[in-house]
């Protein structure tokens, strides 16, 4: 059963990951941001210059949810994803409680040369 769609961008480089959603004042409600990372780590993130409440959800190399957190604007404390992950989505606050996307889910991502859609199954 199909969850939800979030329309992302991707943070692909160091530059990108590391400033992320940083500076931003907004985001869409069903807009946010994708981390890949090439190879699977024990992923960190924090609200360092981050001004909107996010969640992120730390996605494991068989594209599933294994953890989701929240991350406070302007916050120092880091959230983990405990486990090796190669990817994270970071969503507005309560995008995936909204939604009832939930550790467990799969993700599928759709590049369909307009945009970039992560389909939550």
């Amino acid at each position: 059963m199909i969850k939800h769609y979030l329309k992302v961008e991707i943070a692909d480089t160091p530059f990108k990951q590391q400033r992320g959603l940083m500076f931003r004042n907004k985001l869409g409600e069903n807009d946010g941001m994708l981390f890949r990372f090439k190879t699977p780590q024990n992923l960190k993130f924090w609200g360092v210059n981050t001004y909107i409440p996010l969640a992120v959800a730390f996605i494991s190399p068989e594209k599933e949810i294994v953890k989701i957190s929240h991350i406070k604007p302007c916050s120092m404390n880091a959230v983990s994803s405990d486990i090796d992950c190669n990817m994270a989505i970071e969503a507005n606050y309560d995008f995936f409680q909204k939604n009832n996307i939930i550790v467990g889910n799969k993700i599928e991502i759709i590049d369909d040369y307009c945009s970039i859609l992560i389909k939550f199954k």
